[in-house]
């Protein structure tokens, strides 16, 4: 039985889709005085210059993963998508920052640093289109196991603050839609596994629920449906994720709900930890 265990490589990389609601209540306050949206779009662009720096060769990456971006709100809008070489080459800006750092006397300097940007925060209230994000994503998991079937099993790691709402449907028939595309996707497989769904909800506040094993550990419907859609945590992937400092029970879901920074970060982390390796 396959275990989602294939190390990302150049000669064999992996395809990782991130899938972030653009939505306008993205916009409300989520930490330190950061919106939704542009916590989001931080970790993102943080997860991809990861990849990008321990992937690092001489004077370019090594191109052992292919990461899309694709924003849904009204419409969905593939925000960026590349091999690592190319991403490097071509962020759409490089802003500067300024962080405290070591002095190597026990105090701290503050250095100036640069940081890639590849996706910026919204500012405009839309709709939240997951179903068609989702549809898109079947398309690019469908292509990329097509090609090569010794490939790496794709990721796709969906960040959204609540449930799809699109087309003035009733919402229950939106999670229903949205539902039957994310089931197609997980059935996809390849030698390598199942094409793997993990899912972060954020900003609603409430308990915390972090790679759950059973749907009776939520509560709401956004959150079983969320629950219903997420992969449970393959062995190749159980070691990363205790890594990443995420429990693993059997049956343990790729998901987290009413997730803070930490937990954000931690879930993507592990995502996309089959390209983060030196090997």
């Amino acid at each position: 039985m396959a275990n989602n265990d294939k190390q990302w490589s150049s000669a064999a990389p992996g395809l990782l889709i991130i899938l972030v609601d653009q939505s306008g209540s993205m916009m409300n306050e989520y930490i330190d005085g950061d919106s939704r949206t542009v916590f989001s779009a931080k970790v993102i662009n943080r997860v991809i210059n990861t990849i990008i720096k321990k992937n690092f060769n001489k004077d370019k990456p090594k191109n052992r993963c292919f990461i899309t971006v694709l924003g849904y709100g009204i419409e969905v809008k593939e925000l960026c998508s590349g091999y690592l070489e190319e991403l490097y080459a071509n962020p759409l800006r490089i802003e500067e920052a300024v962080r405290k750092v070591s002095d190597g006397d026990g105090g701290l300097v503050e250095k100036k640093v640069k940081r890639p940007i590849w996706v910026e925060p919204i500012d405009e209230n839309v709709w939240t289109n997951m179903k068609d994000a989702f549809v898109m994503a079947k398309d690019l998991a469908q292509a990329w196991i097509a090609d090569q079937k010794d490939r790496p099993a794709p990721v796709i790691i969906n960040i959204s603050d609540g449930e799809p709402y699109y087309d003035h449907k009733p919402i229950s028939e939106c999670i229903a839609e949205t539902k039957a595309v994310a089931k197609e996707i997980m059935q996809l497989s390849n030698d390598d596994g199942h094409v793997l769904i993990f899912n972060a909800e954020i900003g609603t506040g409430g308990h915390k629920f972090i790679t759950p094993a059973d749907e009776s550990e939520v509560v709401g419907e956004a959150a079983k449906f969320l629950f219903e859609i997420s992969s449970v945590i393959p062995e190749g992937y159980k070691a990363a994720a205790v890594k990443n400092g995420l429990s693993v029970r059997p049956g343990s879901r790729g998901c987290v709900f009413n997730a803070d920074a930490e937990e954000l970060i931690k879930l993507i982390d592990f995502g996309s930890s089959k390209g983060q390796g030196d090997k």
